[in-house]
């Protein structure tokens, strides 16, 4: 049954760095999917991935991330094994068609961004903000999208409830994931491209998970959302059901409740 799709969040959702795991003691077996200049960066668990195998044979797998399109396609296990159709990357900034950007989506990014403050002005004001003598690295994604390498001292320091109503301001959004500080254009919405699939694929159904504010719209507007225990989205939408699990546990939780409602989905009624 190719009607129903599970979109979802990658990193701190499905994916794990070593940090993560250690900070949730995760005891079941996992393997390395991501690797940058021999340096291993991203885990998933063996579990998880089973179950997005299934996920993948009953219906569609769409990763939807804000990661950029390079750096999904670092990940191996979409590149060999679970191979998807469609991904969203760019937070939404661009779909991802057999690996090659959709350019019919990529022109209506391309008009809603002229709604809010350029990158190159944002950038500018960014660094006159007094957050700006914690970071690390700043870092384009795309010309799309700006994020912020916070030095660790400083993490628990970040006004992020003032940073979101100055970038509200300028239709931005803020997310702070691990130590990354994200601002990211308001028309860059995970959701938006999401539901540009639902209509071009003809989905009845789509389950969507995600952990960060980012993630907010793709979990309410899903027919079924899930947010792992640890996210940062619980914190700002009450509203929100979390997993039982935290870290990768989360996600084993997450992808098997889906693979076993599309799996009954798939099956015939008995009359």
């Amino acid at each position: 049954m190719k009607n129903i799709a599970f979109a979802s969040d990658l990193d701190r959702t499905l994916i794990y760095s070593h940090r993560m795991l250690e900070q949730y003691a995760y005891k079941g077996a996992y393997e390395l999917i991501e690797v940058l200049d021999d340096r291993p960066l991203s885990y998933m668990s063996i579990e998880t991935k089973a179950s997005l195998q299934a996920i993948h044979q009953a219906g569609w797998f769409i990763p939807v991330t804000t990661r950029t399109t390079a750096q999904f396609e670092r990940i191996t296990l979409f590149q060999q094994e679970i191979k998807p159709e469609y991904a969203v990357t760019t937070n939404g900034g661009c779909i991802l068609h057999h690996g090659k950007p959709l350019e019919e989506w990529q022109a209506i990014v391309d008009e809603r961004l002229q709604e809010c403050m350029p990158v190159r002005d944002m950038l500018r004001a960014i660094s006159e903000l007094p957050v700006a003598a914690w970071v690390k690295r700043t870092r384009t994604a795309e010309g799309r999208f700006l994020y912020l390498i916070m030095k660790d001292e400083f993490l628990s320091h970040i006004p992020l409830a003032e940073l979101r109503l100055w970038g509200e301001e300028r239709g931005w959004q803020v997310s702070l994931q691990g130590r990354k500080l994200y601002f990211i254009p308001k028309p860059l919405n995970k959701w938006a491209a999401v539901a540009f699939l639902k209509e071009r694929l003809h989905l009845e159904y789509v389950y969507g998970a995600g952990d960060s504010l980012l993630d907010a719209d793709l979990i309410r507007q899903a027919d079924k959302g899930f947010a792992p225990s640890h996210g940062e989205v619980l914190d700002v939408d009450l509203s929100l059901e979390p997993t039982t699990a935290s870290g990768m546990a989360a996600a084993d939780e997450i992808a098997a409740s889906v693979a076993k409602k599309m799996n009954t989905a798939k099956k015939p009624s008995i009359r």
